[in-house]
């Protein structure tokens, strides 16, 4: 399943959800002005595919906050 794409801070901001074992994990991607991208995740599972969404965006607008440096998941960036 993929969201709607949330506008955050001039960012456009995406999250892949998919089902596996029962479970939904996510998976974030952040666009930034200029079309540098970045992945991150998949997080940690939830019980819907609304939970695994909704957690992802608010991690998404913590990062582009600031609030997440120096912590962060598995990350791809292309550009």
């Amino acid at each position: 399943m993929d969201s709607t794409p949330v506008e955050y801070r001039g960012c456009e901001i995406s999250v892949i959800v998919r089902h596996l074992a029962g479970e939904f994990v996510a998976t974030l991607l952040i666009e930034r002005p200029g079309g540098v991208r970045r992945a991150l995740g998949p997080f940690r599972a939830f019980p819907t595919a609304h939970a695994a969404e909704c957690f992802a965006i608010e991690y998404a607008k913590a990062e582009l906050d600031g609030a997440l440096a120096g912590r962060g998941p598995r990350i791809a960036v292309s550009g």
